[in-house]
């Protein structure tokens, strides 16, 4: 999902860099023929801490605005990106839900760390209240692709009856399908 992910963001050409955070050091290995950027969070900081780090890294580099993106959302399009990117001039924030409406699933800020990340649960609500806290211009972007993030096995499996045509698609497409409907297989993806 995360080489899916990084395919699509290469493909947007408003984007001039991709960084990748993890605690991981093998995500380096993915990531490098793709051209996204490793920064590293230590050791498992948590995803909060992790994009407040890469939110003080965009600063430094006195970046106007900062997408923020998880790496499970293999539905995602270029089309879908640029169409999000299209509201950072006009908005301070640009934020896209997840499925179920209550995490949030893009995070985009002009200028970066303009709010604090507050992923986890509920974090749409709690982005829209600190950008209407702060007074901050603020577009609602719905979008499918984005929106699909895979949480739990069932979602891997409505992955599976789309036939998607990229890498997570190819896995799935080999994977054994018996475990998608498994209840004993429960591992929880954030």
């Amino acid at each position: 999902m995360l080489a899916d992910v990084l395919h699509t963001l290469r493909k947007v050409k408003r984007i001039s860099r991709v960084t990748v955070v993890s605690a991981d050091f093998e995500v380096r290995r993915i990531i490098r023929p793709m051209g996204a950027r490793f920064l590293w969070e230590g050791k498992r900081k948590g995803l909060n801490k992790g994009v407040r780090l890469a939110m003080r890294d965009a600063e430094h580099r006195k970046f106007s605005a900062a997408l923020i993106i998880p790496c499970d959302i293999p539905r995602v399009t270029p089309r879908e990106i640029h169409r999000l990117l299209r509201f950072s001039d006009a908005y301070s924030v640009a934020i896209t839900p997840s499925k179920d409406g209550a995490g949030t699933n893009a995070l985009l800020l002009r200028p970066p760390g303009v709010i604090n990340p507050a992923f986890g649960k509920n974090s749409f609500r709690k982005h829209l209240s600190q950008a209407n806290r702060e007074g901050l211009s603020l577009k609602i972007v719905r979008s499918i692709g984005i929106a699909s993030d895979v949480d739990e096995p069932a979602d891997l499996a409505v992955l599976k009856r789309l036939q998607l045509r990229n890498q997570t698609g190819r896995f799935l497409r080999t994977f054994d399908g018996t475990m998608l409907g498994n209840r004993r297989f429960k591992p929880k993806f954030n």
